[in-house]
């Protein structure tokens, strides 16, 4: 029976709002058979806490980092203080290897100053409000970490980042990508205050190119109106830079419900796997602020998503990206929502989505 991870950001354990976690073991039937808290000051968790640190605000399942047979976590501290003054709220994540009873067997922090972190964090960047285990990217062996900064100012005031972390067994970084809007090779628009990586879900490898992928809620995007939210499928190079992307949002993506303003639809993503069947994963996204029957009481979409081509750009299936695929793009010439052939997430097919064939020829990996 799989077991539950709990936040509890608020808690004061040792320090006002320094934030707490539950280890929840479960029956089969749902139900706790026993508990672990993990805190400033229980379960075993050597690590400092400061006031307002927000520690659980997030929290990632890595797998089994070190081999030991205990699944470990990721968990954020977006407000953590590592390399600014004592309310400069850079932020940070924990890992943390497990015990099988749930308490911590050791940790290691990703910040700022530590855990071989080398991209400098600037006050209210807020990194580690989100986290999601990506599976192993870069083909080592061992899992890697998706990590949003959802006030990162790259380029634009708040519009946000997302990290995405190569780790080793100890859970220390042994290279890292930025996606921003002005990094990462990330060429999709951001606005002042979008919050682009405000949430994180791996669903899987959507594209089929052996590279998991990444979908990016953007609660604060304007597409349609103010705050009706967005959420961004990222696909990856095993590097961590994007190959392409896709946005859904009330105007772009094939999302036919239509959303309204200040929805904040991407509040939250999760993976659902492939729940219909087609071979793609499916997404689910909150909207928090959702206000069916009642003011702000929220909503959940269940997203069935369309599988891409064997592999980017390959729209005619040959297993090469070459002069089948430009043929197979001028056929669907014009306005397109959620069509394969729309390579650049731009909501039509034109001239955008053949410069991607051009990017990507040759034949298939």
């Amino acid at each position: 029976m799989p077991d539950l991870a709990v936040g509890a950001r608020n808690d004061d354990d040792g320090v006002t709002d320094g934030g707490a976690i539950w280890i929840l073991l479960l029956n089969a039937d749902g139900t706790v058979k026993s508990e672990q808290k993990i805190s400033d000051t229980a379960g075993g968790f050597t690590g400092t806490l400061g006031p307002v640190d927000r520690f659980g605000v997030s929290i990632a399942n890595l797998g089994d980092l070190d081999n030991d047979g205990v699944v470990d976590l990721a968990v954020g501290a977006l407000n953590d203080d590592d390399g600014g003054s004592s309310i400069s709220n850079r932020g940070a994540v924990w890992i943390l290897r497990l015990n099988a009873n749930g308490t911590v067997k050791a940790s290691s922090k990703i910040s700022d100053t530590t855990g071989g972190f080398a991209t400098a964090l600037d006050d209210q960047d807020h990194f580690g409000a989100s986290v999601a285990g990506l599976g192993d990217v870069d083909g080592d062996g061992v899992e890697d970490l998706a990590v949003g900064a959802n006030f990162d100012d790259d380029g634009i005031n708040g519009a946000g980042a997302v990290y995405v972390l190569r780790l080793n067994t100890s859970g220390a970084v042994v290279a890292e990508q930025k996606i921003s809007a002005s990094a990462g090779g990330f060429t999709g628009s951001l606005d002042e205050f979008d919050g682009f990586g405000y949430s994180l879900a791996a669903p899987g490898d959507i594209d089929g190119d052996g590279v998991p992928d990444l979908a990016v809620g953007t609660l604060g995007d304007d597409d349609g109106g103010p705050g009706r939210g967005a959420a961004w499928v990222l696909f990856l190079e095993a590097d961590g830079t994007v190959a392409a992307h896709q946005k859904i949002s009330d105007t772009l993506g094939g999302l036919a419900a239509p959303l309204s303003n200040d929805d904040q639809f991407g509040t939250s993503v999760g993976a659902l796997g492939d729940i219909d069947g087609n071979g793609a994963p499916d997404l689910l996204v909150g909207a928090g602020l959702d206000n069916d029957g009642s003011f702000n009481t929220g909503a959940v979409y269940v997203l069935r998503l369309i599988g891409a081509a064997p592999c980017f750009g390959d729209l005619d299936a040959s297993d090469d990206v070459g002069f089948g695929d430009i043929l197979a793009v001028i056929g669907a010439w014009g306005p397109c929502v959620g069509c394969p052939e729309d390579l650049d997430g731009s909501g039509d097919v034109g001239f955008g989505d053949i410069l991607a064939i051009i990017g990507a020829w040759g034949p298939c990996p």
